[in-house]
């Protein structure tokens, strides 16, 4: 995911993997697909920037993407192709002050969910 974001953002500079973005940005894949969770808040309620904050991240701002998807659609490279289809998504990750990021899956043989969490440090 990482490469495939980067390779968006020509004019930005590349994202810098944080793990603490990546544990949030995994929790709420995890949380998706577990759960049957769509969009933004998890299945406890929680914002991203709260989940991002319980990692350990603080940030002036924060940004995030999720997908879903099954079957033949559940890969990387149509979660990437989704997000730069739709604008809000595309809005975040061409945002070139958000320079840190967390990516992360969850699969279950035939669903996939895919998030990314980015935040300027």
């Amino acid at each position: 995911m990482y490469s495939g974001i980067n390779q968006l953002r020509p004019g930005c500079g590349p994202i810098s993997e944080d793990p603490r973005l990546t544990e949030a940005a995994q929790w709420h894949a995890d949380d998706m697909l577990r759960n049957g969770v769509s969009g933004h808040i998890g299945s406890d309620g929680s914002s991203p920037q709260a989940r991002i904050t319980a990692a350990g991240y603080r940030s002036r701002y924060s940004g995030e993407i999720v997908f879903w998807g099954t079957g033949s659609a559940a890969t990387a490279k149509e979660a990437l192709d989704m997000w730069m289809q739709s604008p809000p998504h595309r809005d975040i990750i061409l945002n070139c002050a958000y320079n840190a990021g967390g990516f992360a899956t969850a699969w279950d043989g035939n669903k996939m969910t895919a998030v990314g969490d980015f935040a300027a440090s």
